[in-house]
Protein backbone atom coordinates (compact mmCIF):
# COMPACT_ATOMS: atom_id res chain seq x y z
CA UNK A 1 0.00 0.00 0.00
CA UNK A 2 2.34 2.45 0.66
CA UNK A 3 4.50 1.39 -2.84
CA UNK A 4 1.03 2.48 -3.83
CA UNK A 5 0.91 5.98 -2.58
CA UNK A 6 4.66 6.65 -3.08
CA UNK A 7 3.87 5.65 -6.77
CA UNK A 8 1.20 8.29 -6.91
CA UNK A 9 3.09 11.02 -5.14
CA UNK A 10 6.10 10.48 -7.24
CA UNK A 11 3.38 10.95 -10.65
CA UNK A 12 1.79 13.66 -8.98
CA UNK A 13 4.82 15.81 -8.95
CA UNK A 14 5.89 14.43 -12.20
CA UNK A 15 2.39 16.05 -13.92
CA UNK A 16 2.67 19.00 -12.10
CA UNK A 17 6.17 19.67 -13.26
CA UNK A 18 5.68 18.04 -16.84
CA UNK A 19 2.56 21.11 -16.91
CA UNK A 20 4.50 23.80 -15.37
CA UNK A 21 7.36 22.98 -17.79
CA UNK A 22 5.37 23.55 -20.45
CA UNK A 23 3.70 26.58 -19.73
CA UNK A 24 6.78 28.16 -18.76
CA UNK A 25 8.82 27.41 -21.76
CA UNK A 26 6.05 27.73 -24.23
CA UNK A 27 5.16 25.03 -25.61
CA UNK A 28 1.69 25.75 -24.55
CA UNK A 29 1.16 29.13 -24.62
CA UNK A 30 -1.44 30.79 -23.13
CA UNK A 31 -4.92 29.37 -24.58
CA UNK A 32 -3.74 26.08 -25.76
CA UNK A 33 -5.95 23.36 -24.85
CA UNK A 34 -4.05 20.58 -22.75
CA UNK A 35 -4.55 16.51 -23.36
CA UNK A 36 -7.65 15.30 -22.56
CA UNK A 37 -7.82 13.70 -18.54
CA UNK A 38 -7.84 10.21 -19.84
CA UNK A 39 -4.52 11.18 -21.85
CA UNK A 40 -2.62 12.44 -18.97
CA UNK A 41 -3.86 9.24 -16.90
CA UNK A 42 -2.70 7.25 -19.39
CA UNK A 43 0.92 9.10 -19.74
CA UNK A 44 1.35 9.17 -15.96
CA UNK A 45 0.21 5.81 -14.92
CA UNK A 46 -2.36 7.14 -12.96
CA UNK A 47 -6.24 6.99 -12.43
CA UNK A 48 -8.44 10.12 -13.65
CA UNK A 49 -9.26 10.86 -10.47
CA UNK A 50 -5.62 11.47 -9.38
CA UNK A 51 -5.31 13.31 -12.21
CA UNK A 52 -8.54 15.71 -11.65
CA UNK A 53 -7.44 16.63 -8.34
CA UNK A 54 -3.82 17.59 -9.53
CA UNK A 55 -5.87 19.72 -12.65
CA UNK A 56 -8.15 21.52 -9.63
CA UNK A 57 -4.93 22.51 -7.75
CA UNK A 58 -3.03 23.64 -11.17
CA UNK A 59 -6.25 26.08 -11.45
CA UNK A 60 -6.20 27.49 -7.90
CA UNK A 61 -2.55 27.70 -8.42
CA UNK A 62 -2.82 29.87 -12.13
CA UNK A 63 -1.40 27.54 -13.97
CA UNK A 64 -4.32 26.35 -16.26
CA UNK A 65 -7.92 27.26 -16.55
CA UNK A 66 -11.10 24.68 -17.17
CA UNK A 67 -14.46 25.50 -19.16
CA UNK A 68 -17.11 22.45 -18.71
CA UNK A 69 -17.72 21.34 -22.18
CA UNK A 70 -15.02 22.71 -23.32
CA UNK A 71 -11.64 21.32 -21.93
CA UNK A 72 -8.42 22.58 -20.12
CA UNK A 73 -6.62 25.21 -21.13
CA UNK A 74 -2.96 26.99 -20.33
CA UNK A 75 -2.50 30.33 -18.88
CA UNK A 76 0.37 32.40 -18.58
CA UNK A 77 2.53 31.37 -16.16
CA UNK A 78 1.47 32.81 -12.50
CA UNK A 79 3.16 36.01 -11.84
CA UNK A 80 3.43 36.46 -15.39
CA UNK A 81 0.93 37.63 -17.23
CA UNK A 82 0.96 41.37 -15.92
CA UNK A 83 3.88 41.91 -17.82
CA UNK A 84 3.03 43.41 -21.39
CA UNK A 85 5.36 43.43 -24.39
CA UNK A 86 5.69 47.30 -23.87
CA UNK A 87 6.38 46.52 -20.05
CA UNK A 88 8.75 43.55 -20.82
CA UNK A 89 10.83 45.89 -23.27
CA UNK A 90 11.95 48.34 -21.05
CA UNK A 91 12.67 45.66 -18.33
CA UNK A 92 16.66 46.80 -17.62
CA UNK A 93 18.56 43.33 -16.79
CA UNK A 94 21.18 45.49 -14.67
CA UNK A 95 18.29 46.97 -12.33
CA UNK A 96 16.75 43.78 -11.69
CA UNK A 97 19.90 42.04 -10.87
CA UNK A 98 20.58 45.36 -8.27
CA UNK A 99 17.40 44.73 -6.69
CA UNK A 100 17.86 41.12 -6.49
CA UNK A 101 21.52 41.85 -4.90
CA UNK A 102 20.17 44.01 -2.89
CA UNK A 103 17.14 41.78 -1.54
CA UNK A 104 17.86 37.91 -1.78
CA UNK A 105 20.81 37.71 0.43
CA UNK A 106 18.75 39.40 2.89
CA UNK A 107 16.05 36.66 3.15
CA UNK A 108 18.66 34.44 4.64
CA UNK A 109 18.45 35.69 7.57
CA UNK A 110 14.37 35.29 8.05
CA UNK A 111 14.88 31.46 6.17
CA UNK A 112 16.96 30.10 9.15
CA UNK A 113 14.57 31.56 11.82
CA UNK A 114 10.87 30.67 9.94
CA UNK A 115 11.54 27.84 7.43
CA UNK A 116 10.37 24.84 8.55
CA UNK A 117 12.10 21.33 8.40
CA UNK A 118 9.97 20.46 5.39
CA UNK A 119 10.45 23.83 3.87
CA UNK A 120 14.22 22.89 3.99
CA UNK A 121 14.23 19.43 2.77
CA UNK A 122 12.23 20.66 -0.34
CA UNK A 123 15.05 22.90 -0.86
CA UNK A 124 17.28 19.82 -0.75
CA UNK A 125 15.00 18.14 -3.33
CA UNK A 126 14.42 20.96 -5.97
CA UNK A 127 18.52 21.28 -5.47
CA UNK A 128 19.11 17.26 -6.23
CA UNK A 129 16.26 18.07 -9.20
CA UNK A 130 18.66 20.68 -10.68
CA UNK A 131 21.58 18.63 -10.66
CA UNK A 132 19.52 15.97 -13.12
CA UNK A 133 18.80 18.68 -15.44
CA UNK A 134 19.41 17.27 -18.90
CA UNK A 135 18.67 20.56 -20.72
CA UNK A 136 19.21 24.10 -19.93
CA UNK A 137 15.63 24.68 -19.68
CA UNK A 138 15.18 22.25 -17.06
CA UNK A 139 17.77 23.96 -15.03
CA UNK A 140 16.63 27.21 -15.63
CA UNK A 141 12.96 25.60 -13.89
CA UNK A 142 14.72 24.30 -11.03
CA UNK A 143 16.21 27.29 -10.58
CA UNK A 144 13.42 29.40 -10.39
CA UNK A 145 12.34 27.42 -8.19
CA UNK A 146 14.37 26.95 -5.91
CA UNK A 147 14.83 30.97 -4.96
CA UNK A 148 11.17 30.97 -5.16
CA UNK A 149 11.71 28.55 -2.34
CA UNK A 150 13.52 30.36 -0.67
CA UNK A 151 11.81 33.90 -0.46
CA UNK A 152 8.74 31.81 0.50
CA UNK A 153 10.02 30.51 3.37
CA UNK A 154 10.93 33.91 4.77
CA UNK A 155 7.45 33.81 5.48
CA UNK A 156 7.01 37.54 5.09
CA UNK A 157 4.47 37.92 2.07
CA UNK A 158 5.86 41.80 1.82
CA UNK A 159 9.29 40.25 0.46
CA UNK A 160 7.48 37.43 -1.61
CA UNK A 161 5.62 39.68 -3.60
CA UNK A 162 8.56 41.83 -4.57
CA UNK A 163 10.87 38.97 -5.10
CA UNK A 164 8.06 37.11 -7.13
CA UNK A 165 7.49 40.89 -9.15
CA UNK A 166 11.70 40.32 -9.92
CA UNK A 167 11.28 37.32 -11.25
CA UNK A 168 8.31 37.95 -13.42
CA UNK A 169 10.94 40.67 -14.72
CA UNK A 170 13.01 37.50 -15.97
CA UNK A 171 10.40 36.23 -17.16
CA UNK A 172 9.68 38.20 -19.92
CA UNK A 173 10.92 38.40 -23.50
CA UNK A 174 13.60 41.02 -23.01
CA UNK A 175 15.43 38.59 -21.05
CA UNK A 176 14.73 35.56 -22.78
CA UNK A 177 17.74 35.54 -25.63
CA UNK A 178 19.83 36.99 -22.56
CA UNK A 179 19.70 34.29 -20.18
CA UNK A 180 20.09 31.68 -22.64
CA UNK A 181 23.25 33.24 -24.38
CA UNK A 182 24.56 33.68 -20.71
CA UNK A 183 23.95 30.57 -19.30
CA UNK A 184 26.92 27.94 -21.10
CA UNK A 185 27.31 24.20 -19.52
CA UNK A 186 29.88 25.13 -17.66
CA UNK A 187 28.33 27.97 -16.24
CA UNK A 188 25.49 25.40 -14.90
CA UNK A 189 27.86 23.52 -13.61
CA UNK A 190 29.11 26.36 -11.30
CA UNK A 191 25.78 27.70 -10.48
CA UNK A 192 24.89 24.10 -9.04
CA UNK A 193 28.21 24.48 -7.19
CA UNK A 194 26.31 28.22 -5.78
CA UNK A 195 22.83 26.78 -5.38
CA UNK A 196 24.44 23.31 -3.17
CA UNK A 197 26.39 26.01 -1.18
CA UNK A 198 23.37 28.03 -0.47
CA UNK A 199 21.21 25.00 0.52
CA UNK A 200 23.62 23.88 2.50
CA UNK A 201 24.25 26.97 4.72
CA UNK A 202 20.30 26.89 5.03
CA UNK A 203 19.96 23.35 5.73
CA UNK A 204 22.75 24.35 8.44
CA UNK A 205 20.21 27.57 9.34
CA UNK A 206 23.61 29.53 9.33
CA UNK A 207 22.32 32.67 7.97
CA UNK A 208 25.46 34.41 7.91
CA UNK A 209 26.96 31.76 5.12
CA UNK A 210 23.63 31.40 3.61
CA UNK A 211 23.88 35.33 3.12
CA UNK A 212 27.25 35.14 1.94
CA UNK A 213 26.39 32.12 -0.53
CA UNK A 214 23.14 33.96 -2.08
CA UNK A 215 25.41 37.44 -2.89
CA UNK A 216 28.31 35.63 -4.15
CA UNK A 217 25.90 33.51 -6.78
CA UNK A 218 23.84 36.17 -7.87
CA UNK A 219 26.70 38.58 -8.34
CA UNK A 220 28.70 36.05 -10.39
CA UNK A 221 25.12 35.77 -12.44
CA UNK A 222 25.27 39.54 -12.71
CA UNK A 223 29.09 39.24 -14.50
CA UNK A 224 28.04 36.80 -16.67
CA UNK A 225 24.54 38.30 -17.92
CA UNK A 226 26.54 41.37 -18.43
CA UNK A 227 29.74 40.20 -20.36
CA UNK A 228 28.01 37.94 -22.54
Amino acid sequence: MSDMRGHARKALAALRQFVETQVLEGHWPPGTQLPTERELADQFAISRNTVRRQMLQLVKDGWIDRHVGRGTFACAPPGVSSVSDADASTVNPEEVMEARLLIEPLLAKLVVIRASNAELASMEDILAAGAKSETMAEFEYWDNKLHRAIAEASKNQYLITIVEGIHKARQSPAWFGLRRRGLTDERRQIYQQDHTAIVQALVRRDGEQAREAILSHLSRVRTNLMIT
